[in-house]
């Protein structure tokens, strides 16, 4: 869907809409384009989403897509009295991003801007590991192995561990998944 974010044959709208029902509004505009045979003129809709990526304590991973911003969903369309009738009337949709009741395009480096958002945000990670927990190591080279937490990194789903080797301790970098809370 990143890649349709482009001005060929229309423009992008952005549409308030109540949170927590960006994709339900998406889903509804896409039915209501075609009862109302408005195919050519709202042509795409767009919920501006990421992968949340949450380690819990045990190495499960729970994957669900989280809203970049939340009550908001970009509409391509050609406006119309009835394109712009169907969208303002879609159910939870509570108006234009805009100045008065003229809807406004999104500009040029405004789209490019959300790329570049949409590229950088492709994935977050949460965890409930701790600074200080000891872990098991699931992994190769140091599977079965005890370790403690010294760093955590939600941003790249990354975390630093000391592992005792040779009496000694030694920083290894793991994924959140490669290890689970010792027990």
């Amino acid at each position: 869907m990143f890649d349709s974010l482009t001005n060929e044959g229309g423009e992008w709208y952005v549409i308030r809409v109540i949170s927590g029902t960006e994709e339900n509004v998406r889903q509804s505009l896409m039915q209501r384009r075609e009862a109302f045979g408005l195919e050519k003129f709202i042509l795409d809709v767009f919920v501006p989403t990421h992968d949340a990526i949450s380690i819990r304590a045990g190495g499960v991973k729970i994957k669900k897509k989280k809203n970049i911003f939340p009550g908001y969903i970009l509409v391509k369309m050609i406006v119309t009295n009835e394109s712009w009738y169907i969208v303002r009337n879609t159910p939870n949709v509570t108006g234009f991003l805009g100045a008065g009741t003229v809807p406004v395009p999104v500009r040029g480096e405004e789209l490019e801007q959300l790329k570049g958002v949409l590229a950088d945000r492709s994935e977050e990670y949460t965890t409930s590991l701790r600074v200080g927990d000891i872990v098991v190591i699931l992994a190769p080279p140091f599977e079965g192995s005890e370790a403690t937490v010294t760093e955590i990194n939600e941003g790249k789903g990354m975390l630093k561990v000391n592992v005792n080797l040779l009496g000694r301790d030694t920083p290894v970098e793991l994924e959140f998944g490669s290890v689970k809370v010792k027990k």
